[in-house]
């Protein structure tokens, strides 16, 4: 795909190039006409554009797209089974913590915790009659320690039953929204149950990635990102990462990376919004930056560009590209800081040829002359 993409790029410049080289060619005839009698007739020589080779400590970003997902996203449901009596929010509705979303029909759980009421109250009256015979020596210890644990069995009865008439109405955990809903007014539902899904605005929102492993060895906790969404094309939020996975996905063998937006004051978000990421990670390479237009030619990972040497001549040479940047590729080796790299007129010489190179100023040098 590189090869493609920089052969095409060649192909662009090649007509501004030969208009150029005309212009070139005219120039040089002139100049060694006038000014210098010394210098080899013009024709042996090719105009060329070079750069100066440099190395930089550079991040390479880790480039993911994934869906936006609460950092909290909360399955409620009822702690017993039972008939629903009432729903009292709607699906996507901001809820505040505490109150109520809905609510089974009461009748049977209110008729445990009569009973359970009934039974306790009768087993402290048999334990106050039997703890005073026991004072009178007209009941066993025995009998004293059965009426001991039937009050007690009797009091965690009614706390069993309290509870489930508490967890009979599902509540807000927190301040958020209702991401889905999935009962009706009428319906049996089971212990369980799922009810709705919440998510906690409290604890904020994510995108969350599938990275592969050559990019996920590179990020670390807290490494930055920028974010856009496209349901807000123009507006740009960044993020920290908060999880990276330990281990892949058995199916797609990529790792979730989960990026936390850190806006204070995000606009509203839903639950599948499609997020693309730019992660800047903390791990750095050595490289030097070249224009695609230097290559002569790529595939994968290797690629061929010319060097200018003292004697005005050229060597073709195989660099390995890290990645690709943009217009620019990063290169980790097979060049040397302060190497002249050809980066327009390559596709007008070959490996020998002699070259003047184009000055800022439009003049012409031949590379002896450095």
């Amino acid at each position: 795909m590189f090869f493609v993409q920089t052969q095409t790029m060649f192909h662009k410049i090649v007509l501004n190039q030969r208009l150029m080289i005309g212009l070139m060619i005219i120039c040089l005839s002139s100049i060694a006409t006038a000014e210098d009698d010394t210098l080899v007739s013009d024709e042996n020589f090719v105009p060329v554009n070079v750069q100066t080779v440099v190395f930089e400590e550079v991040a390479q970003p880790v480039i993911a797209s994934g869906p936006v997902r609460p950092v909290s996203e909360q399955t409620l449901a009822f702690k017993v089974s039972g008939i629903v009596g009432s729903v009292l929010v709607k699906e996507g509705q901001v809820v505040k913590k505490g109150q109520a979303l809905a609510r089974l029909v009461l009748e049977e759980i209110d008729a445990n915790v009569d009973k359970a009421e009934a039974v306790l109250a009768d087993a402290k009256r048999q334990n106050d009659r039997i703890t005073t015979l026991t004072g009178q020596n007209m009941a066993s210890e025995q009998i004293s320690r059965q009426a001991e644990t039937a009050l007690k069995v009797a009091r965690a009865d009614l706390r069993i039953a309290k509870f489930n008439r508490k967890y009979a109405v599902i509540r807000a955990p927190e301040n958020g929204r209702i991401l889905t809903r999935s009962i009706e007014p009428n319906e049996l539902v089971q212990a369980g149950q799922e009810t709705f899904v919440f998510a906690d605005d409290k604890q904020g929102w994510s995108v969350r990635l599938s990275v592969a492993d050559v990019d996920v060895v590179k990020l670390k906790l807290k490494d930055h990102a920028q974010i856009k969404l496209d349901a807000y094309p123009n507006r740009l939020f960044t993020g920290v990462v908060r999880e990276i996975a330990g281990r892949a996905d058995v199916h797609s063998q990529t790792f979730e990376v989960d990026v936390l937006f850190n806006e204070n004051e995000l606009p509203p978000l839903y639950s599948g919004l499609i997020a693309h990421t730019d992660i800047v990670p903390s791990y750095t390479q050595t490289v030097s930056r070249l224009p695609l237009s230097a290559f002569i030619q790529a595939n994968g990972q290797q690629g061929s560009v010319y060097l200018v040497n003292k004697d005005s001549n050229v060597t073709l040479q195989t660099v390995q590209i890290a990645y690709l940047n943009g217009a620019s590729a990063m290169i980790t080796s097979g060049l040397n800081a302060g190497d002249r790299v050809i980066i327009e007129g390559g596709p007008f010489i070959v490996e020998g040829s002699k070259v003047a190179i184009v000055n800022t100023d439009g003049s012409l040098t031949q590379s002896n002359d450095y």
